[in-house]
């Protein structure tokens, strides 16, 4: 491996590390990057460029050999997720946009980490990304559609503006991303190795602009908004074992099936948010980059111990 291959790896090994560094940076000199919102939807979709750069058509193949797994799937965290953010908000009596960030992050499909959480669990990576592959796809009708249901009784919400952002700045970089992988394909080796560093630099990025714009809201509710990330987390990965655990699913399945519905696609809520919502919605995805992150590695990796002593997820 070449040294900037194992500069990336190390990179990646330690996103939440960086992603803590650049919200504490942010926080104490918020100036440098309050200026640069509208960097963050552009962020946005250099990751999900980096989503359609890493799909295959072997991602759709199991909405055809499994098609039972992957609706399940795809139904928990549209169904489900929804209803747990607009529980929490009335449950802690969150303020309005607060609400409505956990609102929007329910709504938001899963997120492509949970297919790095789920190998590093030693689980079944094909179910993972097949269901963040499709629930992606699915997210410019899914979306809309919910929020103008729940976030509704909060404020007026666009669908069709809404509808258009996701076209742009989610499906459009990811089919850009199959094309490019298609006529570049003896490039590809190279590209993907890159495409860790573009992701994290996006990330990063994204943490800088929002904490920065957020740094006055923060000192005011920043423990609201956290506790209430936190238990929205583990409502969702409880919610996918339960799930897993109740149709009988072998360990590997429920695995996959606690970080799909469990982890979502935070950076899409924060975009959305500061676009077409308010600084303070951006909040629970702001803090979830980080949370999501830490506590799902966590778990990955006591699950991998698990199955290396004695196999299983310690049923």
């Amino acid at each position: 491996m070449g040294d900037w291959k194992k500069c990336i790896a190390f990179m990646a090994k330690y996103v939440p590390l960086w992603v803590i560094i650049s919200a504490a940076i942010a926080y104490m000199w918020p100036h440098m990057f309050r200026d640069y919102k509208v960097v963050i939807s552009p962020c946005l979709s250099l990751i999900m460029l980096g989503m359609g750069l890493s799909m295959t058509p072997q991602d759709f193949k199991l909405i055809i050999l499994r098609p039972k797994d992957v609706i399940i799937g795809i139904l928990t965290v549209y169904i489900c997720m929804p209803l747990v953010g607009i529980g929490l908000g009335k449950i802690l009596g969150l303020s309005p946009m607060l609400a409505v960030g956990l609102i929007l992050l329910g709504c938001s499909p899963t997120g492509t980490t949970s297919n790095v959480m789920t190998f590093l669990a030693k689980g079944d990576k094909a179910l993972s990304v097949t269901i963040s592959s499709i629930s992606t796809m699915l997210a410019p009708l899914v979306m809309p559609t919910l929020l103008m249901f729940y976030a509704g009784t909060y404020m007026n919400v666009d669908g069709m503006a809404l509808f258009m952002s996701i076209i742009k700045i989610v499906i459009v970089p990811v089919v850009l991303g199959l094309v490019i992988r298609k006529a570049a394909a003896k490039y590809m080796d190279t590209i993907l190795a890159l495409v860790p560093a573009t992701t994290i630099f996006a990330i990063v990025t994204v943490t800088l602009v929002v904490v920065a714009l957020n740094v006055k809201l923060l000192q005011a509710v920043a423990l609201e908004a956290a506790v209430a990330l936190v238990l929205y987390t583990f409502c969702g990965l409880a919610l996918g074992f339960f799930v897993s655990k109740l149709l009988r699913m072998p360990a590997e399945k429920g695995k996959a099936m606690t970080f799909v519905v469990g982890v979502q696609n935070t950076a899409l809520a924060v975009a959305l948010a500061v676009q077409y919502f308010d600084p303070v919605a951006a909040l629970p995805g702001a803090i979830g980059v980080v949370w999501t992150t830490i506590c799902c590695s966590f778990i990955a990796s006591v699950w991998a111990g698990r199955d290396t002593k004695a196999g299983g997820m310690g049923q």
